[in-house]
């Protein structure tokens, strides 16, 4: 079927290693809407720092943050959807955390103000010291007994540590009546652990915004590169995996394209969504090709 719906994420895919759109991305992105194809965002980001990224794409209408727990219509910057996750869980997520010595990060569903709630310093690590200097302002530490008891619902509650005691709590985490997903190493040089909302993930954001604008799921193509990317590339009629995708992440998707060093989302986006030919002359598109 013609792709009607391109979701791309952002980190890993969209954006190269170094943190950039290339020029030949930001070109096939702007080709596929000049086709009349609506493109979108899907990102774990939240929306004050995906505005830049939407408009230096020219984006214009229903951007997935927050792994799928908040649709944000663009640039009006209003909500479409929020999806949180039960206060009560997320609590019990937070003393999970906590007994096992990880500071817990609770993203309240507090509309577009994006505070960011956290306990005392004393589980703070390097990572940790990071996400919070980049969001300073934003940042509101209380007791752990009170991040989510006695609040409205939150987004998410999510995690930044090592690997290895993401693992840790993982049986515990998994126990409780959520979704959860982890990556490995994130933008703050540590792995991630993210709980929401039974059931809700970039995934079910697509589905929901496929619905939304009248177009069926076979007709959706998404593009991703990490674990938190798995349920929109299994559920989206076309799902892309980038070239450094782990093998579970490509097991999942219908094809594999370059890196995101290779400008692998711009190759799949013309190969897939604007079917164009190959030209032998092209740097770019003699390195990789779609699989």
């Amino acid at each position: 079927m013609k792709i009607q719906l391109l979701v791309i994420d952002i980190d890993g895919t969209l954006l190269n290693p170094a943190g950039e759109i290339t020029a030949y991305t930001r070109a096939a992105v702007q080709a596929a809407q000049q086709a009349g194809i609506v493109v979108t965002l899907a990102t774990a980001r939240r929306y004050f720092n995906t505005v830049q990224i939407a408009n230096e794409l020219g984006l214009q209408g229903s951007i997935i943050l927050y792994d799928g727990a908040l649709i944000v219509q663009h640039p009006a910057a209003t909500i479409l959807k929020s999806r949180p996750l039960n206060a009560s869980i997320g609590q019990e997520a937070v003393e999970i955390l906590v007994r096992h010595g990880i500071q817990p990060v609770v993203h309240p569903d507090g509309g577009l103000a994006e505070e960011i709630w956290t306990g005392p310093a004393e589980l703070d690590n390097l990572s940790i010291d990071a996400y919070f200097a980049a969001n300073v302002d934003r940042m509101r530490r209380m007791p752990y007994e009170t991040l989510c008891a006695g609040h409205p619902d939150p987004l998410r509650v999510v995690a930044f540590t090592e690997e290895r005691a993401i693992e840790g709590v993982l049986p515990e985490i998994s126990a409780l009546d959520c979704s959860w997903n982890t990556i490995k190493r994130g933008n703050y040089n540590s792995a991630e652990l993210t709980v929401m909302d039974k059931g809700c993930s970039k995934g079910s954001a697509v589905a929901a915004l496929a619905g939304i604008s009248g177009i069926p799921l076979q007709a959706v193509m998404a593009i991703g590169d990490n674990n938190n990317d798995i349920e929109m590339l299994k559920d989206a009629g076309w799902g892309v995996a980038m070239g450094q995708a782990s093998e579970g992440v490509k097991a999942v998707a219908n094809a594999v394209t370059a890196s995101n060093w290779e400008d692998g989302a711009a190759q799949a986006i013309e190969r897939y969504v604007l079917r164009c030919a190959a030209q032998t002359a092209s740097n770019s598109l003699n390195r990789a090709t779609c699989l």
